[in-house]
């Protein structure tokens, strides 16, 4: 290995720990692999695997409409909030067309399961008051409330929730004897997850283990009973021992039931997802094959709806699926699911995972239900980096502790 290879190799491991801690170095890391990339060359091989993966061709058709979308419509308030996440999205090509090696690989999945488990054990302490939020101490970390450990709760409840699967996905998968070590991970990250505000990080928890309940009810009924009782256990003690996750189910139900009102009388409003939902659809009629253009959809929804939400803070309808619609119309709707139809199909055929290689591309797309996640940093470049190990490790696991055979 030469210093070039050495140091993409250093960097991608480093991300495994920089993804739950501090957006800010992995900002920088993202930016020194993506010059390591530059400078190492090999531009005929990496053409090669660009031209044959459809998906890169999906995401680039998709970078280009959202170009386009420049030059039509009249309101692109937010078209540099769009561009620059939607140029994050083309890390996908730089990651997908470089060698990582499998000790790589396997050190990164250790290092993000450990960091996820620091991460949820100092979110524990700050919410029992046993410590004080870490921006007290650590003047980089920002002492925003909204911070769980080290980044915003609703991000960190989420990389606690792949943890989580990714952890019985190891255990699962894995050979070696000491394989049940995986599952000590998990109450901790759900005693975070269930204690904090967060609903997508509880929420994507039980719907995904929900699942290999249902996988296993036939080949491992024991795994099957265990997930069951797990789930009854956690969502009932959560429900009856922490009043943040008591408050958003009892939220959430009325919310349901009463057609987006919300529970506090004093709020004539709809919930935002509600209002957001009911009036994106409206307004994508009104333009439905190409959309309302780039960046667009705060000033639009502010021009047609009368709303005391603030539209600085919530650009997006809160769903990427409508969000796409609304600036790109169907047709770049088309080429965004053609992204991930294309993802699925190469995962699965790459990936010696098998059936569990999709949780990581379905997790995200249930994401984006409830968030514009395509557009969120932490959460794309988890993705991103988390795809380049499904698609290409190699689980042979035996030799290590872990799994590193």
């Amino acid at each position: 290995m030469n210093l070039l290879d050495n140091l993409k190799n250093i960097v991608f491991v480093l991300l495994a720990f920089t993804l739950p801690t501090s957006v800010a170095v992995t900002n920088i890391l993202l930016v020194v692999f993506l010059l390591v990339w530059l400078l190492e060359g090999d531009f005929i091989r990496k053409l090669d695997v660009f031209k044959s993966n459809k998906w890169l061709w999906s995401i680039l058709g998709l970078a280009v409409m959202y170009l386009i979308g420049l030059f039509y419509g009249h309101n692109h308030n937010d078209a540099n909030y769009v561009i620059q996440r939607v140029s994050l999205v083309l890390m996908f090509i730089v990651f997908t067309t470089s060698k990582i090696s499998q000790n790589s690989f396997y050190y990164a999945l250790i290092l993000f399961l450990l960091t996820n488990f620091l991460s949820a054990s100092i979110s524990i302490l700050i919410n029992n008051d046993i410590i004080e939020p870490l921006g007290n101490y650590i003047s980089i970390v920002s002492t925003d409330s909204s911070i769980s450990a080290f980044l915003k709760y609703n991000y960190h409840n989420i990389l606690l929730s792949f943890s989580c699967l990714l952890s019985f996905m190891l255990f699962h998968l894995s050979k070696n004897k000491y394989a049940f070590l995986y599952l000590f991970f998990i109450p901790i990250y759900c005693l975070s997850i269930f204690s904090e505000a967060g609903r997508a990080g509880q929420l994507t928890l039980n719907v995904f283990m929900f699942f290999y309940f249902i996988y296993f009810l036939r080949k491992k009924i024991v795994y099957s009973i265990s997930i069951l009782l797990f789930l009854m256990l956690v969502n009932y003690s959560s429900y009856n021992n922490s009043t943040i996750f008591k408050y958003r189910v009892d939220h959430l139900n009325h919310i349901v039931k009463n057609n987006g009102e919300k529970k506090n009388p004093k709020s004539k409003e709809k919930d935002i997802r509600y209002l957001f939902f009911e009036e994106s659809l409206s307004l994508i009629k009104e333009h439905p094959f190409f959309g309302f253009g780039t960046g667009s959809f705060s000033s639009v929804l502010i021009s047609n709806t009368n709303s005391s939400y603030d539209f600085e803070k919530h650009k997006t309808p809160h769903n990427n699926f409508l969000y796409v619609i609304f600036e790109l119309g169907i047709f770049g709707f088309m080429i965004f699911l053609s992204i991930f139809y294309y993802q699925i199909k190469y995962i699965v055929n790459r990936s010696n995972m098998k059936i569990h290689s999709i949780i990581l591309p379905t997790f995200y797309l249930f994401l984006m239900l409830f968030d514009s996640y395509f557009f969120i940093f932490t959460i794309t470049v988890m993705y991103i980096f988390m795809f380049k190990i499904f698609s290409e490790i190699d689980l042979n696991l035996k030799k290590s502790l872990f799994i590193k055979q």
